[in-house]
């Protein structure tokens, strides 16, 4: 669901007062904020979103990912977990809570999904990788150029839906080019650098089938969609990635971690074919409050092309 230019214009200057100029001078603002990485269009949703405007009713109905903009209500979306975010405490003046957030993912994008009702936080340690999420009654803001969908009271969700399935998973943002340096929290971006350091992968048990991770129930494994199976050893690698504007921790989930690794299983022999190997990574920059620090969440690897390399650096000359 997109508004046209216009349509988004007069909603502003209905609901504000602004003039026209005033609106067109702010949208043009943020055109240039965001290097023209956005439409027009979109600019224009960012300023009704920020001076809340509201451009849409109500829609209760599903949505596909592509379809969200900022500041719809009553949003329905199903979706694949990508990655789940650690639990963040807030407070607020005299206001203290919790808030969770994960990626979502569908055939057409990828969005964050930020969750602020107790109850539905709790949920969260019954969601793993690769679930599929039923979201009922969510709200859509934008952030940092981003768009989320926010859960609250009103809201649902519903894990592994019967008769509910998502094949291939599209990320909406494309992977940004950047050094690390300049890396903020909360985008996704793509970094040519060296691995500096490596550390022991981490493993759990897993469904043979669907890669989703077992619970062990006396002597048996069983998956949620399985049931009883003979489980497989996942792994979760994690590095130091360096670019020579600084370094950032990275983590590999399953497929990206087993590229990495080559299949080899002694931690030795690992340290030995990763350190000083020359890659390009792309995934999701985090906030980790522990150690106040951005981490990146890898969903691709791949080693460089130096042809590609040498025709990129000529072209910025």
């Amino acid at each position: 669901m997109i508004l046209g230019y216009e349509t988004i214009i007069n909603k502003i200057v209905d609901s504000t007062g602004l003039s026209r100029q005033d609106i067109e001078s702010k949208i043009e603002k943020k055109l240039k904020d965001l290097q023209d990485l956005i439409s027009r269009e979109g600019a224009a949703h960012i300023i009704a979103n920020e001076l809340n405007v509201k451009l849409f009713d109500n829609i209760n109905r599903s949505l596909k990912i592509n379809q969200i903009q900022p500041g719809l209500n009553s949003v329905n979306i199903l979706g694949k977990v990508i990655n789940i975010n650690e639990i963040r405490t807030f407070q607020k003046e005299n206001r203290q809570g919790r808030i969770g957030s994960l990626l979502l993912g569908d055939e057409t994008g990828s969005i964050r999904i930020v969750i602020w009702d107790e109850k539905l936080i709790d949920l969260i340690k019954e969601i793993k990788q690769q679930d599929i999420l039923k979201i009922n009654n969510a709200y859509s803001k934008q952030n940092n150029g981003f768009k989320e969908l926010h859960i609250g009271s009103k809201s649902q969700i519903i894990i592994n839906p019967e008769n509910e399935t998502i094949n291939n998973i599209k990320l909406s943002n494309s992977a940004i080019r950047k050094q690390i340096a300049e890396i903020l929290e909360n985008e996704f971006v793509e970094i040519l650098g060296t691995v500096v350091q490596v550390f022991e992968p981490k493993y759990y048990n897993s469904c043979p089938v669907c890669n989703k991770k077992v619970v062990q129930e006396d002597n048996y494994f069983v998956c949620q969609e399985h049931k009883t199976v003979i489980p497989k050893q996942t792994p979760i690698l994690n590095i130091f990635f360096d670019d020579g504007t600084g370094n950032i921790r990275a983590v590999l989930f399953r497929d990206q971690a087993e590229k990495l690794m080559s299949e080899k299983k002694n931690f030795e022999e690992i340290k030995k074919e990763v350190l000083g190997k020359q890659l390009i990574i792309k995934g999701k920059t985090t906030k980790n409050e522990m150690f106040n620090r951005i981490e990146l969440t890898v969903n691709n690897i791949e080693e460089p092309d130096p042809e590609k390399i040498i025709a990129e650096m000529q072209n910025d000359v």
